[in-house]
């Protein structure tokens, strides 16, 4: 990801795996449904893998599959080559823990 989107993140990301469902459809208006895990989240969104061809703007349907949440997101960066594509989303709405992962993290820097 470019050095200037590093520089303009809201929250720390945390580079952990965690089962999502996604949905929304691809650039040529056909829906797909896709699980993966995430490469890193952050209080804000996450980066994962994604096999569909989905491009920046556009929004789509997280699953946490543990808890089952769902949450609107938008898709900020794309970074495709031949083998993969990853997918940075920004969620519309940044109400509660998404990722159930920041209580843990404030909770273990307490003495």
């Amino acid at each position: 990801m470019p050095q200037q989107l590093a520089r303009h993140r809201r929250s720390k990301r945390l580079e952990v795996s965690i089962p999502v469902r996604v949905y929304g459809r691809t650039v040529d208006n056909r829906p797909f449904r896709h699980t993966t895990e995430t490469n890193a989240v952050s209080v804000h969104g996450g980066v994962l893998p994604l096999k569909a061809k989905v491009k920046a703007g556009q929004t789509l349907l997280l699953v946490n599959v543990v808890t089952e949440e769902e949450r609107e997101c938008r898709v900020v960066y794309v970074k495709s080559n031949l083998w993969s594509r990853k997918v940075a989303v920004e969620f519309m709405s940044s109400s509660g823990d998404f990722w159930h992962v920041y209580s843990a993290v404030v909770n273990m820097k307490r003495p």
